[in-house]
């Protein structure tokens, strides 16, 4: 509950206007309700002698109220039964007219309380997941985060928010309408309050039960979503190597375990009714019996027994809503704690408190000692090398020697576990890492595109972007061409992650992304190594007019793009192991040479 009320704070005053028209429905369906004593009494004449009787006794409690009202109408309506029911059923027009009023109102301001609860827990989770490291989506899987996103907000949405209405509305009508019994008849509604907390008790029970169904239900949900984000990705590679048929039991497993666990959340859920309901029903027996008992024995008034059993009627569809409400919110509190543990992760890339202004890179970049490990295992083991401005820096090496990581190092999509990397002698760690990735130019060997136009995926962020700016950003990187053969030209919508255009395309794309934001470090990991020979050569003219003037750092497949490379640092299992320029290294007729020959032909 308390969960609740937290996501419902920032949005405290729909909730209030929920509560107080709540509150004027209840009073209002109350006064209809009440209004059945005097219509009996006046129309039937009803307990006259035992409403005279209490008149002379004056004994205080509800008794002496009613019997006061009764003797206010009389003379009011001058002992007139046609003007009586006249006046009693313009009352019940004007209660109902107010109770349905108050209960539209409710209901709107809970719908609009509902949506941004939900828009706001959407907001907090994508905005958290951008903030997370990358190493926390190497960790967990694509399809489980989206679910998380999905499926699991959803399920707040439609099992905790749609039972709002019952959190606010139904214990303040059971409150009222407890009350009111009280104030009717204090030995009746003993039984009432005893014997509802019994029933409460068993459901609650019932919902502890369930919300640990829910739990591997959500796991279950998550895993198809996991699945068939996989199989959709991995398509041509799965009927590439004719594995249709393995994949489509893998679904078929999964997918039974999912509607398996899915079918017995609803099993276990649905049993909340039938039992709230024959509990409640129970009591109201009992009530009936022990009620009747008291008319016989003249403790309590026919019309009033009649009134105060209507009211008590009421009790239970509020009860029952509750009870229907409580597995709900149990289902619902599974799925916010999974979403939650996206919300609690650990950031571990922390902004400085008071970071250095560097809008400029000056002198040098400098790797000091650099080590980092996955967890137990270190990639990258004591390094150090310098990046001069306007030089530029090649790492070479085996898949596996830590070439990518130390790339990565330098933006901060890790931080390293011992050393340090400055730039012009600030620590990249006392940069924020908006300003830090603001001086860089970033260029990987999967064009990382999205599903939009040209325009947005080469402006990308940038506002007030002239149309001359960005024709020559695309001319220098090779791709205005082919660009203006396209059907809408720079407002081609180009498919999701590039997919309508081919790979030397979308590369070209990337780095004219890069040049319109004219970075003073550039990062370029391996970025014609998935290329053709033609595609290579435009792309690698692309990046020529990308590097110049730049200091920049190249992770390179191809030796031949590196030959005029300022220094050259091989890696082997983290650690440098050769370094020079090209010339310098062939002489030497080491690693690098030997690499060469085999790769390049030298």
């Amino acid at each position: 509950m308390l969960r609740i009320l937290k996501l419902i704070v920032p949005f405290k005053g729909l909730a209030f206007l929920n509560m107080l028209f709540n509150l004027i429905q209840i009073v209002a369906g109350l006064f209809s309700l009440a209004l059945i004593m005097p219509l009996l009494d006046f129309m039937f004449n009803n307990n006259k002698d035992l409403l005279e009787s209490n008149l002379n006794k004056k004994q205080g409690g509800f008794n002496e109220f009613y019997t006061d009202f009764i003797g206010w109408m009389t003379q009011l309506v001058q002992d007139d039964k046609r003007q009586a029911l006249l006046f009693i059923s313009i009352a019940l027009i004007v209660a109902t007219v107010i109770k349905n009023i108050a209960r539209y109102l409710a209901l709107f301001y809970l719908v609009i309380l509902r949506n941004k609860v939900i828009q706001d827990i959407r907001k907090r989770v994508f905005n958290k997941m951008l903030d997370l490291p990358i190493s926390y989506f190497s960790n967990e899987r694509k399809g489980d985060l989206i679910s998380r996103m999905s499926n699991d907000v959803k399920e707040v949405e439609w099992s905790l928010m749609a039972s709002l209405e019952a959190i606010f509305k139904e214990p303040v009508t059971i409150l009222v309408y407890i009350a009111t019994l009280v104030f009717m008849s204090p030995k009746l509604t003993l039984f009432v309050v005893v014997l509802l907390p019994v029933a409460g008790g068993s459901i609650a029970l019932l919902g502890k039960s369930l919300r640990r169904k829910s739990k591997r239900n959500q796991e279950q949900q998550s895993l198809v979503l996991s699945f068939l984000e996989e199989s959709i990705g991995g398509v041509r590679i799965i009927k590439a190597f004719v594995v249709e048929s393995i994949f489509k039991k893998k679904f078929a497993d999964i997918n039974q375990s999912a509607t398996t666990a899915n079918i017995k959340v609803n099993h276990r859920g649905d049993m909340a009714s039938p039992i709230s309901e024959t509990l409640g029903i129970t009591v109201a027996a009992v009530i009936l019996w022990f009620g009747g008992n008291m008319v016989f024995d003249e403790q309590l008034t026919g019309s009033a027994f009649l009134a105060y059993f209507a009211i008590f009627s009421q009790v239970i569809p509020p009860f029952k809503q509750l009870s229907n409400a409580f597995p709900m919110f149990q289902r619902g509190a599974v799925s916010m704690d999974r979403y939650e543990e996206i919300l609690n992760a650990d950031i571990k890339i922390p902004e400085p408190e008071n970071p250095v202004i560097v809008e400029q890179f000056n002198h040098s970049i400098e790797f000091n000692n650099v080590s980092f490990s996955y967890g137990k295992e270190e990639v990258v083991k004591q390094v150090s090398f310098s990046i001069p401005k306007n030089k530029k820096i090649a790492l070479v090496g085996s898949s596996g020697s830590g070439k990518s990581t130390l790339a990565d190092l330098l933006p901060r999509f890790y931080d390293v576990t011992k050393g340090e990397i400055t730039i012009d002698g600030v620590n990249v760690k006392d940069i924020s890492t908006q300003q830090l990735r603001s001086l860089m130019g970033i260029v990987t060997q999967e064009a990382i595109l999205f599903n939009d136009t040209i325009a947005n995926n080469i402006k990308f962020g940038l506002d007030n972007v002239s149309q001359a700016q960005l024709e020559e950003a695309c001319k220098m990187a090779n791709a205005l061409d082919f660009i203006n053969e396209t059907e809408h030209q720079f407002e081609t919508v180009i498919g999701e992650r590039g997919s309508k255009l081919s790979g030397g395309q979308r590369q070209r794309i990337a780095i004219a992304r890069a040049l319109l934001r004219n970075p003073q470090i550039l990062i370029l990991d391996e970025a014609t190594s998935a290329l053709d020979n033609e595609s290579e050569r435009l792309v690698q003219e692309a990046l020529d007019h990308l590097k110049e003037g730049r200091t920049s750092l190249v992770i390179a497949h191809r030796l031949s793009t590196i030959k005029d490379a300022d220094e050259i640092i091989i890696l082997k299992h983290g650690k440098i192991i050769e370094r020079g320029n090209h010339y310098d290294l062939m002489t030497r007729e080491g690693v690098y040479y030997n690499l060469a020959r085999m790769t390049e032909g030298f």
